[in-house]
């Protein structure tokens, strides 16, 4: 695809800051101009060359751009939406990378720019923050999920395509509820399980002793749990309903395993191991 000759991207932390530096370094995206209130992040950005430009006004940056990419917390992104909407020249795309899209998709279509508004979500990251965490390579080889509406134009819809497989992702798109529903399984779920874990054995009397006799299960298991508190919390708000009916469903299961092991039930709980261990597996081997 022809490069964009302006993109701003709003928000320069690790998905934004690694989606710059990756474009950057595909050809696909020209001149970048950072957006962020952190003037030490911005400056951090410029100087490992992710940005062309740096600034701290989203509608002033936004006024000759081509492509607008929100790359914010979910709690913040619809606000940014909406500001730098009416400052974007009427040929601008936008888009966004959070992890919820029903909320930000019908914002769009609120505020009069569903032709040229493409939901987006790098199924990507980590627990670091901040462009110093960035990685040009990212993208490679991850699924982006991008939620298009029957309103998009072919023009928006193909762009922020082009964007996405031009760093090496592959891209799968769902209508924006049905993915968040599924990433309140695959992501939000996980997430809180994690957080969950730490935090029974943090707060147990004997969490030391545990702390020494922890293997690679259990850091595995938890690793997540290190990930940004703010970001996380915004996320189960942004998708309380979907999220709450994975915890009911986790609950009952849960429930399966304790009386399984209550009852000394070998059976149920070797075929429940084995469902889960043939599962896992499977995700394996589709990684391969």
């Amino acid at each position: 695809m022809t490069a964009v000759a302006k993109t701003v991207i709003v928000g320069v932390g690790l998905i934004g800051a690694s989606l710059a530096a990756a474009g950057r370094r595909s050809g696909v995206l020209g001149r970048v101009v950072g957006v962020g209130r952190s003037k030490a992040n911005l400056e951090t950005a410029l100087r490992a060359g992710f940005i062309d430009e740096a600034s701290s006004d989203p509608a002033a940056a936004v006024r000759d751009a081509g492509l607008v990419v929100i790359a914010a917390p979910v709690d913040t992104s619809i606000e940014l939406l909406e500001r730098v909407a009416p400052a974007c020249p009427a040929s601008c795309v936008l888009t966004d990378v959070g992890s919820v899209k029903a909320p930000i998709v019908r914002a769009a279509e609120r505020i009069g720019i569903a032709a040229r508004f493409v939901g987006a979500h790098p199924m990507a990251g980590g627990t670091r923050t901040g462009a110093a965490a960035a990685d040009e390579g990212l993208y490679r080889g991850r699924t982006v999920v991008i939620t298009p509406t029957p309103n998009v134009a072919k023009d928006a819809h193909d762009l922020v395509s082009s964007m996405w497989r031009s760093v090496g992702a592959e891209i799968v798109e769902l209508d924006p509820d049905l993915h968040d529903q599924a990433v309140a399984m695959s992501s939000h779920l996980p997430q809180m399980l994690a957080t969950a874990l730490a935090a029974l054995v943090a707060g147990d009397p004997l969490h030391d002793l545990v702390a020494r006799l922890t293997g690679a299960g259990f850091r595995d298991t938890t690793r997540i749990a290190m990930s940004d508190a703010d970001m996380w919390v915004a996320i189960t708000e942004a998708n309380r309903t979907h999220l709450l009916a994975a915890i009911d469903l986790f609950t009952r299961l849960w429930a399966r395993v304790r009386d399984a092991v209550a009852d000394a039930d070998e059976e149920a709980l070797r075929s429940l191991m084995l469902e889960a261990g043939a599962f896992r597996r499977g995700l394996e081997r589709g990684r391969s």
